[in-house]
């Protein structure tokens, strides 16, 4: 498990799971939902959840992308 800090001060645990798909999402930028097997679907809106990703609908698909305060340490 790892950290994740917000610039606040506020932190979470992350899973191992979690952490590699934030880490995929936080290098590319932005992924579209249609990249992301179903496993990884259901992590990305966990991470939504926390506040650690934002979902966004453009056009006809939605993309997952960092959270501007998450930052990964």
């Amino acid at each position: 498990m790892r950290f994740t800090e917000f610039k606040p001060g506020l932190s979470t645990f992350i899973t191992n799971e979690e952490q590699d798909l934030f880490r995929k999402i936080h290098s590319e930028g932005k992924v579209s939902k249609r990249e992301l097997d179903e496993r990884e679907q259901n992590i990305a809106n966990q991470l939504v959840i926390r506040n650690m990703l934002v979902r966004k609908r453009v056009n006809d698909s939605i993309i997952y992308k960092p959270q501007a305060k998450a930052e990964y340490c």
